[in-house]
């Protein structure tokens, strides 16, 4: 058995104590020699430098105030040493080299200058140091993001590519369903049970040639290619479209007629029936949909509620490819839905209702 590897980084509370007791085993070292006459005074910024670099603000301005504090104690409680001192006199130096203490001073200027250099050394080191490291933090977050969308843009190409191939292919398939279902139609007017199967099945058929049109049509607008709507008559319509594919779910609206505008592609219909269809399939007895406006953020939230058993997956994978919400689906609906949103300026969440059942919010900023 292969022994595991041991870890040889450090947690945060472990990196703080190591802070903490390196400035307190500092402060007794000058206490026995020399306090804050010390030449090794200004080591107390070692650790703040490093703090202020690596931890949060809070704890690095903890740090600092505490050798502040020590600094401060040291230039009246330490174990002299002559030969630090600087009112030490040196034997080949007149009263102008006696380090700037006068015999009749009460105050060594030197002394209290070196704690006011040490105060302004550690707010300026304390303050430059944290910016720089929330700046860098700033960034690496950023860049996460941007290698995040990157992958995501490689999938949808990935995905894209595949979809171009299957409409190519499915040309054909169709095109002889639908000289077979005419022949059918033909062939079974005498039979009304049959005839009405087969004038179903030509419905779908010239859906199917539909879906592909559009997707055609989709492939080749240009991401600025946007337009205009009125927010409740292209909802109207979605939902309109969406009742031919789904039409024994109950769908209860609630919107207004004046919901703003917003600006969309031919690819935001599909995403919203894909979120329909999501809703519809975990709560086939019926759904909710519902829109509403908000005029200080210049928003148009779109919500669909449905009934089902909420969400059983981590809230961190909602969203990312073949990761599905439901047990049998492939999670693609759900991704792609969220890249087309995301993709406008919009975003896509999802959380479960109070009352039972999973809320999905559309945000699309209004135009």
């Amino acid at each position: 058995m292969t022994p595991s590897p041991r870890k040889n980084t450090l947690s945060t509370v472990q990196l703080q104590i190591i802070f903490l007791g390196t400035a307190i085993a500092l402060t007794v070292l000058l206490y026995l020699n020399g306090g804050a006459t010390s030449p090794f005074a200004s080591l107390f910024l070692v650790p703040i430098a490093i703090s202020a670099a690596s931890q949060s603000v809070r704890f690095t301005v903890a740090l600092a105030a505490f050798c502040l504090l020590a600094y401060s104690l040291l230039m009246f409680y330490y174990e002299p040493l002559p030969f630090l001192s600087p009112s030490h006199e040196m034997e080949l130096s007149s009263e102008a080299h006696n380090m700037h203490m006068a015999k009749d001073s009460t105050i060594n200027w030197h002394v209290l200058g070196m704690w006011l250099n040490f105060v302004v050394s550690t707010v300026l080191i304390g303050y430059f140091v944290l910016r720089m490291a929330r700046a860098l933090r700033n960034r690496d977050a950023q860049l996460a993001t941007i290698r995040e969308k990157q992958l995501r843009d490689e999938q949808l190409v990935g995905i894209a590519t595949l979809a171009a191939g299957t409409l190519h292919e499915l040309g054909t398939p169709l095109a002889t369903m639908t000289l077979l279902t005419e022949d059918l139609q033909h062939s079974a007017r005498a039979i009304p049970a049959l005839a009405e199967d087969t004038n179903l099945l030509a419905e779908q058929l010239e859906r199917c040639k539909m879906i592909m049109q559009n997707l055609a049509q989709v492939a080749q607008q240009t991401s600025h290619e946007l337009q205009r709507v009125a927010t409740s008559e292209y909802l109207d319509t979605v939902l309109k479209n969406w009742s031919l594919l789904q039409p024994g779910v109950a769908l209860t609206r609630a919107f207004h007629a004046d919901c703003g505008f917003i600006r969309i592609d031919g690819s935001v219909e599909q995403a919203i029936i894909n979120l329909l269809n999501n809703a519809a399939e975990a709560s086939p007895a019926g759904i909710e949909f519902s829109a509403q406006r908000n005029a200080m953020k210049n928003t148009i939230t779109v919500g669909i509620r449905d009934y089902g058993p909420g969400i059983g997956i981590a809230k961190e994978t909602i969203g990312k490819p073949f990761v599905s919400t439901r047990g049998p689906g492939r999670g693609l609906g759900l991704f792609l839905s969220n890249a087309t949103i995301e993709r406008l300026g919009g975003r896509v969440t999802l959380q479960s209702h109070a009352d039972g059942g999973t809320l999905t919010a559309i945000t699309l900023p209004g135009a």
